[in-house]
């Protein structure tokens, strides 16, 4: 069996790279595509026109599509479907894309940057991914006209928490949990998009070479809590890596830790892809959040569903939604405006300044992008690679002697120095009355 991997030719700002080059789970886009296919029985070549696909029938998939394992089983169960159809009642060959209908699975992160949407022959409303079975191609007409959509059945459950109405209307915060997720790589929030929903498949991915630890799991975290109780039990529910050191009063739940990983004493790591010799300060807390190799985060610093690169650093006090490049720094009181109270966050793409669809979202730093203290970026905003964003130095005390910036006042001016009192030799005591 064959399948073609299209390239698209993009490039992902503010790094300039193409989508294949991104990563996900701390592997880049292409990684992940070339072994699903493999696993899946398909060989892979790559391709930059459609018209070069030879052999029939095959998959082709846009460079730029990311898409879990359980998404890439669930498709070609209808293809095989629809292959059963077609030799039972000697039908025509169509083709099909891959498709999954509107939902929180599809519209809570970014979904201005999601599949197309669509209406299929049932009326229902979908998204549509450029994913493709083709049993033939017609070199003149356009790809999206030649194939049917095909939804991936799937299951889906909703984990709520509630936040102020200033943040959301709803008065809740709606995380959508599912093995099958799609989307394509096209901006950088797309990065967010996939890091969050890929994280169930990834986790279960994870878990599949380490089936003897997996299975023992509830043994170990009853063995690292010292205790039966569930919470306790919960809290100590990860898969490590070799090296690892986690404070006792860590709390790590249904997380992937590489290789010298260091977490720190009251620290909370829930839902996170942590790469090899990862360390995160005490008291912080990191969600559903992707690590790069070397990272850091500060102690005392809360980190929810971001992308963070290798060697980077996370020293802001609160960073939500936004993608850090490899080497990137967010310095303490730094940050981002990561929500806009009165409509969508608008985001640069392609030259142009368009609305992501949702009201909340971080900022992005390049690779070796550096973000001062006291600096803080408008929701939506990118940094370019190598950018360093400081203070103004005029606002910076230099020379006590030679002025002071403006709102900074000395206030010991006229003040009598204290006189020294003389004791005397050998006396160490008050003075006497």
């Amino acid at each position: 069996m064959q399948a073609y991997i299209l390239e698209t030719g993009r490039r992902i700002a503010p790094f300039d790279e193409r989508p294949a080059e991104m990563r996900v789970h701390n592997r880049s886009l292409r990684q992940t595509q070339e072994r699903f296919l493999s696993e899946a029985g398909y060989r892979v070549d790559a391709i930059d026109d459609p018209r070069a696909a030879s052999r029939f029938p095959c998959l082709l998939v846009f460079d730029d599509v990311y898409f879990t394992r359980p998404a890439l089983s669930g498709f070609l169960r209808l293809v095989k479907r629809a292959e059963a159809h077609k030799h039972g009642r000697a039908s025509e060959a169509v083709n099909l894309r891959a498709a999954l209908a509107t939902s929180e699975l599809t519209e809570r992160f970014a979904p201005t940057f999601q599949g197309r949407r669509m209406v299929g022959a049932d009326g229902r409303t979908y998204r549509a991914y450029d994913l493709y079975h083709l049993q033939r191609f017609a070199s003149d007409r356009p790809l999206d006209d030649q194939a049917q959509l095909a939804p991936i059945p799937h299951r889906m459950t909703v984990r709520n928490s509630r936040v102020n109405r200033y943040f959301e209307p709803t008065g809740r915060f709606a995380l959508p949990m599912s093995f099958v997720a799609m989307c394509p790589i096209q901006h950088w929030a797309s990065l967010v998009t996939a890091n969050a929903l890929g994280l169930p498949s990834h986790v279960l991915d994870a878990a599949g070479p380490l089936w003897l630890a997996a299975m023992k799991l509830p043994l170990a975290g009853a063995w690292r809590a010292r205790s039966l109780r569930p919470c306790q039990v919960l809290g100590k529910s990860y898969l490590a890596g070799s090296g690892c050191k986690i404070h006792p009063t860590a709390y790590v739940e249904w997380s992937v830790l590489g290789n010298d990983v260091r977490i720190g004493p009251g620290a909370v790591v829930r839902g996170a892809v942590l790469g090899n010799r990862v360390e995160i300060g005490p008291n912080a807390l990191v969600e559903y959040t992707t690590l790069g190799e070397k990272a850091t985060v500060n102690g005392n610093v809360t980190l929810r569903l971001s992308a963070v690169g290798d060697e980077a650093n996370v020293g802001s006090f609160f960073t939500q939604l936004s993608v850090l490049g490899r080497g990137a720094a967010l310095c303490p009181t730094s940050g981002t405006y990561d929500f806009n109270l009165r409509g969508n966050v608008s985001v640069n793409f392609q030259g142009r300044s368009v609305s992501c669809g949702s009201r909340i979202l971080g900022s992005c730093l390049g690779h070796g992008a550096f973000l001062g203290a006291g600096v803080v970026m408008a929701s939506g905003q990118e940094l370019p690679n190598g950018c360093i964003l400081v203070r103004n130095p005029r606002e910076l005390v230099s020379d006590i002697n030679q002025g002071l910036p403006e709102g900074v006042v000395r206030m010991d001016r006229g003040r009598k120095a204290p006189r020294a009192v003389d004791r005397g030799p050998g006396r160490t005591g008050g003075a006497s009355g």
